[in-house]
Order: structure tokens, then C-alpha cells, then sequence
């Protein structure tokens, strides 16, 4: 399998690679060597910015010339190189990551050459995405390791973002004249394990969106801790779209925020239970990175990009039951009240996706609110056993994936 891992810069594509690759060796896709190598007929690890330094040609000096057709050129040459390393050695896989747009000096394009990619034959275009938040503190972090002077406030990340996944769509819908490339896009806090079976297992699993009550169980402990308990089980047995793993536009930051700018208050505070729903970083693909928090941020950075976020998070979760052959609802009236995220998700999936996915709702008997006439308005199969929801979204068939998606976000 070859993929082509697109994403804006402080995803750490070289850490998503890194974990992947434990994973290839973990399953015997590829050698176990002492040392890191690997050999080439079996994987080749590559990337545009790898290249060019190559090359003698670091990305930031190609970027900072505003001279376009050097700028082609040299995105071209390292492609090129890529190329042909992979027709020298035909691997088994291929992971090449590269941006499919940049963001400098308060503008957006894309240095990418089609034919060049089209010699790479990618079989899936990954998208890799993180919250803003987590971008931002890697950049800050960057930034003062290598004296880049290159920093986004959060309406720019988002901006950036939403370009690299609609160039991420156009180039799957038009690399090869008789066929979409599968695209994907996924948040880097999703389990490694994921991303493996999406790219090299995706035949073999089917593709599941876990849809579940977020907004009003956020922060009741207990409640948390059995949505975690079917998250893993979810993950351990499918490949699985998981919305936790893109939390943003939590309540309690931006109510900080809007505190904080009433009472002129320059800069906040925030911590990691604040910023977003606390997810396990063992097995992730961004073990080994960092942490991101605790930070601090102006109030002001935080407010002006509220509602470009609401937006975002209204359709982002659509686009991972686009992605996703069937959807598996957890507990839709958890805490006695329908929730309403749930809802606009299964009616998505049952009335508005093309085409339509099944839906797959587990009950519990001791819930307050089945009886809720809006329950009737989408098509589902509703299950009181644990076993039995989970049997049956194990007998969706993994050949039926669909092969083209349209992001949302």
C-alpha cells in the first residue's frame, strides 16, 4: 500500500510516521531491525521536506523567496527524487508525507506538481489534522527551538487547515482519470492502530463512526469514564472514526475568554482538562510528542475565531460519517435527555449521506428518554446487548467501503 499523509505544519508528520512504522513492525509488515533502518524494498519513508534538504534546499528559504517558478521548481526536483527512489526500489509501502498548501506571510498556495504525485501512486490520501489549540503550541515550541519567527493565531490555523483538506479532496477526485483515490481525514490523537488498518487493513475491518453523548457528560466523571470504556472497545475491534480526537471550542475556554476581555484582562490561562476531553497518549500517533499544555493565550486570539469554530464543528463530524461505512451510536439519551449532537448525526447518516449509512444503536434498558418521538425519525436497528451491537457492526462487510468522500469542514 502507498499513502500520501497531506496536514498543515505541528501535526509532527515525522512522529506520525515514526509510530506507524512501530506498528508496520509490530504486525511483521516490515523487518525489526536493532537499528531504525528499514529495509527499502519493503517500506520507503519519505518526505518533500526530507528532500529538499537533500537537496540543499531547506523549506523555509524556498518559501521565503517570492519567486514562484523557483519555487515550483524546487518542489518539483524534490518530488522527483521521491519518485524515482520509488521506481528504483519498488517497495512493499510506501508513507510519503508532503504539504499540499503553505501558509506565509499571510497567504495560502500550493508548490505541488500532479504528475509528479501521480509517479508516486498513492492508493489513499490521509489528511492529518489536530486541535487548534495543540497546533499552536507546537509552533510556539518550534519557534523557540529553531528561531523560526513563524507563528499563527488560531483564526489562521483553522483557515490553513480547512485549504489543506479541500486541496487533500481535489487532488483525490483528480489524480488518475479513471478513479477517485480514497481520502481520509483524521485526527493524529486517533490510536496508531487506526491509522495502520486504514491504510493497510482497511479490506479487512469495516469502517465505523462512534457516535456518542459529548456536551452533556464533558464533565461528569462517571459518565466520562463509560464512554472511554466503549471508545476502546470500538477501537479494539474496528477501525474507528472517534469525534474526542478533534475537541474543540470547549465551554469552559472560551467562557474564560469572555471573562477575561470584559475585565481587560490581557492573557489566559489554560490546562489541559479545560482545553478539551482528556484522551490517553500511549499508542496514539503522537506518542512521544511534547505536551501541549498548560498555555497561555490572549482572550481576544481566543473570541475571534468562535464562530468560524462553531461552524467547523457543526460539519466536522459529518465528514467522519462520510468517511465511515456504518455508524455506531452509543447511549443517544445517556443522562436522561436525547443528545442532540447524536441526533444530528443519525439523521445525517440515515437521511442526508450518499449513500446512506446504517445505523447501529445500542440502548440501555435503565436510560431515561427511549421513548422520545424523535428517535422515530431515522432509520436504525436498535440493540439492548452489548454483544449484540457489537456483533453486528462486526458483520458490516469491510468490501462495501465506500471509495470517494466529500469533506465538510
Amino acid at each position: 500500500m502507498r499513502a500520501l499523509l497531506a496536514g498543515i505544519s505541528g501535526v509532527n508528520k515525522n512522529v506520525v510516521v515514526a509510530n506507524l512504522l512501530g506498528r508496520l513492525r509490530a504486525h511483521g509488515e516490515v523487518a525489526a531491525p536493532a537499528d531504525d533502518d528499514v529495509d527499502p524494498r519493503e517500506l520507503l519513508a519519505a518526505s518533500i521536506e526530507g528532500a529538499l534538504a537533500a537537496q540543499g534546499n531547506e523549506l523555509a528559504g524556498v518559501l521565503a523567496a517570492f519567486r514562484p517558478t523557483y519555487q515550483l521548481a524546487a518542489w518539483r526536483r524534490a518530488g522527483l527524487e521521491i519518485a524515482e527512489q520509488l521506481e528504483a526500489t519498488d517497495p512493499r509501502h510506501s508513507l510519503i508525507a508532503a504539504h499540499l498548501t503553505y501558509y506565509t506571510s499571510g497567504r495560502q498556495f500550493s508548490l505541488i506538481d500532479i504528475p509528479t504525485i501521480r509517479r508516486w501512486r498513492p492508493d489513499c490520501i490521509i489528511t492529518l489534522v489536530d486541535d487548534m489549540l495543540d497546533i499552536r503550541s507546537a509552533l510556539q515550541r518550534r519557534d523557540a527551538d529553531r528561531h523560526t519567527n513563524f507563528q499563527l493565531r488560531l483564526r489562521e490555523i483553522l483557515a490553513w487547515r480547512t485549504a489543506e483538506i479541500a486541496m487533500a479532496d481535489l487532488l483525490a477526485r483528480n489524480l488518475y482519470q479513471e478513479r477517485a483515490v480514497p481520502h481520509y481525514v483524521v485526527s493524529v490523537k486517533h490510536p496508531a492502530e487506526m491509522l495502520y488498518r486504514l491504510i493497510f487493513r482497511r479490506r479487512q475491518y469495516p469502517l465505523v463512526y462512534a457516535s456518542f453523548p459529548i456536551t452533556a457528560v464533558r464533565y461528569d466523571t462517571a459518565l466520562r469514564a463509560k464512554i472511554d470504556d466503549i471508545r476502546h472497545e470500538l477501537h479494539r475491534r474496528f477501525i474507528v472514526f472517534d469525534p474526542l480526537t478533534l475537541d474543540e471550542g470547549t465551554p469552559q475556554v472560551f467562557d474564560k475568554a469572555q471573562s477575561a476581555y470584559a475585565d481587560a484582562v490581557p492573557e489566559i490561562a489554560i490546562c489541559a482538562d479545560e482545553a478539551r476531553w482528556p484522551l490517553e497518549t500511549a499508542g496514539a500517533l503522537t506518542e512521544g510528542r511534547p505536551p501541549a499544555y498548560p498555555m497561555t493565550l490572549d482572550p481576544r486570539e481566543a473570541l475571534e475565531v468562535w464562530d468560524d469554530l462553531e461552524n467547523q464543528i457543526r460539519h466536522r463530524d459529518l465528514t467522519m460519517v462520510e468517511q465511515a461505512q456504518c455508524v455506531a451510536a452509543y447511549r443517544i439519551t445517556l443522562g436522561g435527555r436525547l443528545s442532540t449532537g447524536m441526533y444530528s448525526e443519525l439523521m445525517y447518516a440515515s437521511h442526508a449521506a450518499e449513500p446512506a449509512r446504517p445505523v447501529l444503536v445500542y440502548a440501555d434498558p435503565s436510560d431515561d428518554g427511549l421513548g422520545h418521538p424523535f428517535l422515530r425519525n431515522f432509520n436504525h436497528r436498535t440493540f439492548y446487548e452489548l454483544e449484540d451491537w457489537l456483533d453486528a457492526i462486526r458483520q458490516v462487510a469491510p468490501a462495501a467501503a465506500p471509495e470517494t468522500q466529500r469533506p465538510l469542514f
